[in-house]
């Protein structure tokens, strides 16, 4: 089916896009950790909060995006287990530029302790090496929004047979170890994703849906599903429901599915 592959690749210019973003925002982040390392000098949380430019970049890129940035591994920013350098769009004109660092307790010792290192979003890239999309959620930690949430990993920049490997996520030649120094991601709001994803999916002439590996719905061209519920099954072509199925690809594990009529 034409229609489902054309509507499947525009779904995955979509999260590529976001992904283009973070990758910018890692590749800053592991080059300020080379630049400490040259200098002979500890990537501190006053350094690290230099990348506070290239995240208001990125994120005006990202009109759908609540907020952005890069989760640290442990260690890697000085006298830090946990760290992050995350910032949000304000509501209001509260801030000059428009975006505001978020805070949340990292204390180990914290009943309230928002502990990344044991979430989906942080763990899968980290023991993976791949990218991630985590969502669509809820996020009562960070901004109370229907959100997804979509990481990279970063790794240090080392040479491998002469070739150098410095980018969120990407992947060296030949063999060796590679450092982790976190993720770099960004929250996308539903409430903007979902008209978008929609706008593709109205281009299926028959009733389409789009579903996370988790079976849950992320949006549909017709009431018959809705986002956020969760199917008995993933789509499967011929499986008595759906007549075709298109993965998306881009480390989404999402699928487009579509009925015979």
């Amino acid at each position: 089916m034409g229609d489902l592959a054309a509507a499947g690749t525009r779904v995955r210019a979509v999260l590529e896009h976001v992904f283009a973003a973070a990758s910018a925002i890692g590749d800053a982040f592991a080059a300020q950790r080379r630049d400490c390392i040259a200098a002979g000098t500890a990537l501190t949380a006053d350094r690290l909060g230099g990348l506070r430019e290239v995240i208001w970049q990125q994120l005006g890129q990202l009109p759908a995006a609540d907020g952005a940035g890069v989760v640290a591994a442990p260690g890697v920013v000085e006298g830090k287990h946990r760290h992050l350098e995350w910032w949000q769009r304000t509501a209001d004109d509260s801030t000059p530029d428009g975006y505001a660092r978020i805070r949340l307790n990292l204390d180990p010792e914290s009943i309230d302790l928002y502990d990344y290192l044991d979430m989906d979003w942080f763990t899968v890239p980290q023991r993976e090496g791949r990218r991630y999309v985590y969502g669509p959620y809820v996020d009562f930690s960070g901004a109370d929004r229907y959100v997804v949430t979509i990481t990279a990993p970063v790794f240090d920049s080392t040479v491998f047979d002469g070739t150098v490997s410095d980018r969120a996520g990407s992947s060296a030649a030949g063999s060796g170890a590679r450092e982790f120094l976190g993720i770099a991601g960004a929250d996308i709001r539903m409430s903007h994703l979902e008209p978008d994803l929609l706008a593709i999916l109205r281009s299926v002439p028959v009733p389409a849906v789009l579903v996370t590996a988790e079976r849950r719905v992320v949006a549909a061209n017709t009431a018959h599903w809705i986002s956020g519920t969760r199917l008995d099954r993933l789509p499967a072509p011929g499986d008595g429901t759906f007549a075709a199925v298109t993965e998306i690809g881009a480390d989404s594990g999402w699928r487009l599915a579509a009925t015979s009529a």
